[in-house]
């Protein structure tokens, strides 16, 4: 059954001057901040997968995941020289043990302050969980040493 409105409404709109930008597959857009006076502000990255090689420029990087239509950050980083920093990324392989799909790239010919200044507002804002500040580091026990015992619980000898 035609909705016989939905044509009208569609054609005002387009008189209006809204038109309904097409998708593009090899980008997403990724928010900054939440809120805004425009509503929030999001920065477009252009998507990569994980075995292709980045471009040689400074930019920030994303190891993203990616459920259903979703897109889910995983790591989020900057460096002077991608394709150098994604060679031989520390991170990389529990990027790919969380499930990284994709690396989401933004190219950014600025000094290394503003980059990190960027890269810090996209990991407060979109809380990867493979950063360093929410990564839980364990202490490696040496030989010789016992382990914390629990409250009330015994260890086996």
């Amino acid at each position: 059954m035609p909705i016989p409105f939905l044509h009208k409404f569609l054609s005002a709109a387009t008189r209006s001057g809204f038109e309904q930008q097409p998708e593009m597959v090899n980008s997403h857009a990724w928010p900054l901040s939440l809120v805004g006076v425009d509503g929030p502000q999001l920065i477009r990255f252009n998507i990569m997968g994980i075995g292709e090689t980045a471009p040689r420029k400074a930019g920030i990087f994303i190891y993203a995941r990616q459920l259903n239509k979703d897109w889910r950050a995983l790591y989020i980083g900057e460096s002077a020289n991608l394709c150098t920093r994604l060679s031989f990324n520390e991170i990389a392989a529990d990027a790919l043990l969380s499930g990284a799909t994709d690396i989401h790239i933004l190219q950014l010919d600025a000094d290394a302050s503003t980059r990190r200044d960027l890269a810090e507002r996209l990991i407060a804002t979109n809380r990867p969980s493979l950063n360093e500040e929410e990564r839980i580091h364990l202490k490696p026990i040496s030989q010789g040493q016992r382990p914390p015992q629990t409250k009330g619980k015994t260890q086996a000898a």
